[in-house]
């Protein structure tokens, strides 16, 4: 009988003959080892209660076992072509984007591993090849179907083989064998395939809930009806420790520890909760009518929404999942959106008040001039007491007047600015001299503490002193009781790494009435004052702030009530100061 007709093969190999893979060796680690043993023995427990001792590990089952890799290698380049051939007549060609004769190789190497593995059970290399490339290789971009039909295709030219060489009882023990062994390799892959698809499923999840919740926006997910907060990211966790703290504890140092400590301030702890109970009172029948329409609409957007220091765009929407279904609250902060708009509205302000003050300061001026002529030639031939002193109101009243324009001038229309080296010590002496004659300071305490080696700093001198008048001013005006005290401190700053040159520090502070606290961020906007009505119009730290920012310094202000205010200034040493202190230390 010709075997090589039945079978196929034109020719048979050596049984003897020794097969390698020629692709790249995986060196697969203990953990996937492990995984691969522990599923592999739960298959041979299931195949084993079906195909009986033929498949096992017995002697007499390892041996069928190595009869059966040994007709394989003696039909070995057959059943490589057939399978080809087998797998090209159902899929057609090109099969898996290889042309017909590239797919040899690959159906070879997978051939040499399966007998391998039918040699010897503990030979696992096969399925490290699988599981990897169904993870990332050939596999995960195929189906599960179109796998399981490759290895039909293998079993029908295995069987056919078998047929064509064996005869009886060993024929129904070598089909067994092979029956076996490539469902045990189909029940292999599929798990090796559902273990893929889960790691990927959970890869996804990852991805989706590190977006979530690194997501620099804060967001909510809220129970439909209840209105209970399932979960927040982040940004949420945040914002909401900030406004607990804020309204817990006073001392700044109380409220960092509060925002970083796990606890009631963690949002996490507060899961459960309606978030009704994460806004002030005054804004939970708002929060609710929104939510409401967010039920009716399917979405709804509310802008400039204020929590604590902060102000939102909130964007909520029905986020749906098989038959599950949450209410997606996000929150974008728009305070420096807001802020911005703020200063755009005072620029427009000042634009108008620079125009006004300028239509004013031309108008008045020159009749105030002739008031104020006419009352000093009036002064001399008067010799009433009563009508003297009140010509010399008259006189102050409008001396207070021209003084008022004259800031509104300078304010909206600042002068030229000559900026070169100045000696703040210098300057402030020489500025504690000039007002030694104001009767606003009878009575105070100025302490200056200049340091010695302070460096000259680059700035306009006249802005400088113009800043330093007002501040004094200010403190003068806080202080107007027993033992008050304003001390003037300078203060050479370390340089930084943005700032090589290095800064010079000015403090006044004084022991006065103090700024409530809700007016402290109010300071520096034009025309706000804390003054009784009169006694100014609230343009003095105004035009201190733009002439420090223009000098290219900072100023900032720290003040409790009854404790005092402190002005703390910063402005840049000059250059040639800097590189010739660095010239004499080296």
């Amino acid at each position: 009988m010709n075997m090589s007709q039945e079978c196929g093969c034109c020719h048979q190999s050596e049984a003897k003959q020794t097969r390698h893979p020629t692709d790249t060796p995986l060196q697969p680690t203990p953990g996937e080892l492990e995984a691969i043993q522990l599923h592999l023995r739960t298959i041979e427990n299931l195949l084993g209660g079906l195909f009986g001792p033929i498949y096992s590990r017995k002697p007499e089952s390892l041996r069928i076992r190595g009869h059966v890799a040994e007709l394989i290698e003696r039909h070995f380049e057959g059943i490589v072509n057939q399978w080809e051939e087998a797998i090209g007549s159902i899929f057609g060609f090109p099969t898996l984007k290889q042309e017909p004769g590239e797919l040899n190789e690959s159906l070879s190497n997978a051939l040499i591993r399966f007998v391998a593995h039918l040699r010897d059970p503990d030979d696992l290399s096969t399925y490290v090849y699988l599981r990897r490339h169904c993870q990332q290789g050939m596999l995960s971009r195929a189906t599960p179907s179109q796998f399981n039909t490759l290895h039909i295709a293998l079993k029908q030219v295995i069987l056919k083989h078998v047929r064509s060489s064996v005869r009886g009882r060993k024929e129904e023990n070598f089909r067994d064998v092979v029956v076996a062994s490539i469902d045990e390799r189909r029940l292999m892959v599929a798990w090796f395939y559902i273990e893929s698809r889960e790691s990927a499923l959970r890869a996804s999840e990852e991805k989706y809930r590190n977006s979530i919740d690194h997501a620099p926006d804060v967001i909510y997910e809220i129970e439909p009806g209840t209105w209970r907060v399932l979960g927040a990211n982040s940004a949420a966790d945040k914002v909401h420790r900030m406004l607990m703290a804020d309204r817990s504890v006073e001392s700044p140092l109380q409220k960092a520890d509060a925002m970083l400590a796990p606890g009631p301030h963690s949002i996490a702890s507060h899961f459960g909760a309606p978030i009704t109970d994460f806004v002030p009172p005054e804004m939970r029948e708002e929060t609710v009518a929104h939510l409401q329409r967010v039920m009716e609409r399917g979405s709804d957007q509310t802008y400039d929404l204020p929590l604590g220091p902060f102000f939102f765009d909130v964007n909520s929407a029905i986020i749906s999942y098989g038959n599950e279904r949450f209410i997606q609250m996000m929150l974008r902060d728009v305070t420096q959106r807001r802020e911005m708009m703020d200063s755009l509205v005072k620029a427009e302000r000042l634009a108008a008040a620079g125009t006004f003050a300028a239509g004013v300061a031309h108008e008045v001026n020159n009749p105030l001039a002739s008031i104020s002529s006419l009352v000093q030639s009036l002064l001399p031939g008067e010799s009433d007491s009563t009508r003297r002193t009140t010509l010399h109101t008259i006189l102050s009243q409008i001396t207070r007047i021209s003084g008022t324009l004259k800031d509104l001038v300078n304010f909206a229309r600042p002068s030229t600015v000559e900026r070169k080296p100045v000696d703040l010590n210098n300057l402030i002496t020489e500025t504690l001299r000039l007002i030694s004659y104001n009767k606003r300071f009878s009575g105070l305490q100025i302490e200056p503490a200049l340091a010695p080696d302070l460096k000259p700093v680059f700035a306009d001198n006249n802005e400088i002193q113009q800043v330093l008048l007002n501040l004094l001013l200010n403190a003068a005006d806080a202080t107007q009781q027993a033992g008050g005290c304003i001390r003037i401190r300078t203060e050479n700053l370390r340089p930084t790494d943005g700032d090589r040159s290095g800064r010079v520090m000015l403090r006044v502070t004084d022991n006065g009435i103090g700024i409530p606290k809700q007016y402290l961020e109010r300071v520096f906007d034009p025309f706000f004052t804390t003054k009784p009505a009169g006694s100014g119009v609230g343009l003095g730290l105004s035009l201190c702030q733009r002439i420090i920012l223009g000098n290219r310094g900072s100023i900032r202000i720290e003040s409790e009530v009854g404790k005092g205010t402190s002005v703390t200034i910063t402005l840049p040493v000059h250059e040639g100061a800097a590189q010739a202190q660095t010239a004499s230390a080296s």
